[in-house]
């Protein structure tokens, strides 16, 4: 009689894909630095979840500095144009595993 082995069903932690963008931004602006830090922060694997997360100026240079200190890999967007002038205005944090970022942004709320 053949042995019977238990099965074993291996699930991998998703990957989430963090945004996070200025709060004080017009909504369309604050639309089209998502994609813009999305897409330079890129690609998704298939079984990626999107977050996008809402930011004061100072928390995003913070979260940037953090996120430098930590090793995590990211894309700090900024804007050249007026009037803007080189601020920074999103931040793209590529696919990671949520245990690796979400103490850092937790704090942070969800773009509504």
């Amino acid at each position: 009689m053949a042995s019977l082995r238990p099965w074993i069903r291996i699930v991998a932690e998703p990957l989430y894909h963090y945004v996070i963008v200025r709060a004080d931004a017009p909504a369309g602006v604050q639309a089209a630095q998502i994609i813009h830090a999305a897409g330079e922060s890129g690609p998704a694997e298939p079984s990626t979840f999107a977050v996008a997360l809402h930011a004061t100026p100072t928390q995003l240079a913070v979260l940037e500095a953090v996120l430098l200190a930590h090793g995590v890999d990211h894309v700090a967007i900024r804007e050249s144009d007026p009037p803007w002038d080189g601020a920074l205005m999103a931040i793209g944090i590529r696919p990671v595993r949520k245990s690796v970022v979400r103490h850092l942004v937790r704090h942070l709320p969800l773009v509504r």
